[in-house]
């Protein structure tokens, strides 16, 4: 018994400490103001106007969970946060963080009642504007490796088009799209995410994708269906038009 502390319930129970202040510090920019190389409180508080004993709560946490570093009065971005979130060229998580804060932290708060009614939370079709903006290039960030995955791992050059199902902001289409710039593409979303996908392929150069937003499929085309997962295995099934169908 002796042998025995709570230091993992204390670890669990308090982790959600570090996670809002990881939110935090993305949002007031800590990462991104570092980006350029060290730099003392006084002039991050000066870029992000963020008052300086606040802010130096914020710093110094990033620098007890490894995320900053600091050498006398200079902190700087550790390799892994100058990787993914300082918002320079490459995989950028700051999207991620914004909806895991916005959008998922405020939902977990319900988790007891979800559980208790024994039902959950419903929020697909039913974000405002600017919740699907966020939930929208969240999503896009956190899968955006898959989507590279995707285009490098299966040959589309052999198929004329190309449907994505529950396509989000078109980002896996744009990979596919920019290795095969040929394929007809259409992409099947919730209204409000294909709203955001139509700008993100018209932006794209690809204004002749078709987006079509709706709830579920009427009638199914007839199709040779090619079903990946995220982890880019795909399973054939023979039929004579080849469409690409991704869960």
């Amino acid at each position: 018994m002796a042998d025995i502390t709570p230091d993992p319930i204390m670890r669990i129970a308090t982790g959600f400490m570090a996670a809002k202040h990881l939110f935090v510090a993305s949002e007031i920019g800590v990462f991104e103001n570092l980006a350029n190389g060290p730099a003392t409180l006084d002039e991050l508080a000066a870029k992000s106007g963020i008052p300086r004993r606040t802010l130096r709560i914020s710093a110094d946490a990033m620098v007890s969970l490894g995320l900053l570093e600091r050498e006398g009065d200079r902190y700087r971005n550790s390799a892994v946060a100058a990787a993914y979130l300082a918002g320079r060229a490459g995989p950028d998580l700051r999207p991620a963080i914004r909806l895991l804060d916005r959008i998922g932290y405020p939902t977990w708060m319900k988790l007891e009642d979800a559980v208790r009614r024994g039902e959950g939370e419903r929020h697909f079709g039913r974000f405002t504007e600017e919740e699907q903006q966020i939930f929208s290039a969240g999503v896009e960030a956190i899968t955006a490796g898959m989507a590279a995955l995707l285009a490098e791992s299966y040959d589309f050059s052999r198929h004329r088009r190309v449907l994505d199902v529950g396509g989000g902001t078109g980002s896996f289409l744009i990979a596919v799209l920019r290795r095969h710039p040929t394929l007809q593409a259409t992409l099947f979303e919730l209204p409000g995410a294909c709203a955001v996908a139509r700008r993100r392929l018209a932006t794209r150069g690809r204004r002749d994708a078709r987006c079509g937003g709706g709830r579920r499929f009427v009638q199914r085309p007839a199709a040779r269906r090619t079903r990946r997962d995220n982890c880019g295995e795909h399973s054939p099934r023979p039929s004579r038009r080849p469409t690409l169908w991704r869960y």
